[in-house]
């Protein structure tokens, strides 16, 4: 995966952010830009946001029902949407199973979110969702044998249709593309062989209350609290700088701490070790 540059990283840590930013076109880094937004997705208005205690931006914004009513499906091959979560709390990030850089550790750090909220008994009230920006690879299929890496499907895994996926995510401010694969290795982890193309896109957590508004998001690679974690196959599969970004994420990173932090915070959640607040 090519990992983005994150040019709202600064309007966030300034204390205000707007996914619409992200629709405005940039010249482009090394390393990705949040340029080339699908301008069909619905424009977000101006939101304005507070630096979360334990990381991230705290916003209030309502999802639109166009969002809202994506269909999506599960690994199982269960449809649902955004609205029918309405009444639980979400969180949400993106990923592809394609991904030899950073995603495996997301993947590991949402499965942890998830038995966190297990443990806390509030998974009747919060829902722990990692949701494809590949869904021309990621089929049901797919991210069935990808998830059952990590062991227990205590978190939900989905994708959608392409053009759908491309419209959530722009609303949301994140940037995806496909590009050209130039990492001669890349192997795919479940088909051994090369891997034909790569997906560009912004690495984020986010929350959704339960009144289907956007609460929360925090920016760039996950960071997990142990290598062990990532499952040894998606490990193997790490390119080298997909291995140095397990070891020590690139900055900005965003933590576990920072998730249950948000959710005590924003909701008064109790998940994970207590927070000083």
């Amino acid at each position: 995966m090519k990992r983005s540059s994150l040019l709202i990283a600064g309007v966030l840590l300034l204390g205000s952010f707007s996914p619409a930013l992200a629709s405005t076109p940039q010249s482009k880094p090394s390393g990705g830009s949040m340029a080339g937004m699908n301008m069909a997705a619905p424009t977000p208005p101006p939101i304005s946001g507070t630096a979360a205690m334990m990381g991230g931006t705290i916003l209030d914004a309502p999802i639109p029902a166009s969002i809202l009513n994506i269909p999506l499906v599960d690994a199982s091959g269960k449809n649902f949407s955004l609205a029918s979560l309405k009444g639980k709390t979400v969180v949400l990030t993106d990923f592809f199973t394609s991904c030899d850089m950073i995603c495996p550790m997301t993947s590991a750090n949402m499965r942890d979110i998830a038995a966190a909220v297990k443990l806390a008994g509030k998974s009747s009230s919060v829902d722990v969702l990692e949701l494809t920006v590949d869904p021309q690879r990621d089929n049901v299929a797919r991210i069935n044998a990808y998830q059952s890496l990590y062991g227990p499907a205590t978190w939900t895994m989905a994708t959608g249709t392409a053009a759908n996926l491309k419209n959530l995510w722009a609303w949301f401010g994140v940037y995806t593309k496909q590009i050209p694969n130039t990492d001669g290795s890349a192997i795919d982890w479940q088909t051994g062989k090369k891997i034909a193309y790569d997906v560009e896109h912004d690495d984020v957590v986010m929350i959704l209350g339960p009144n289907s508004h956007f609460r929360w998001i925090d920016l760039g690679s996950p960071a997990v609290s142990n290598p062990t974690l990532v499952p040894a196959k998606l490990k193997a599969f790490l390119s080298s700088q997909g291995k140095l970004n397990l070891l020590k994420p690139q900055q900005p990173d965003w933590t576990n701490a920072a998730v249950f932090g948000a959710l005590q915070q924003i909701y008064g959640i109790a998940i994970g070790p207590k927070m000083k607040m």
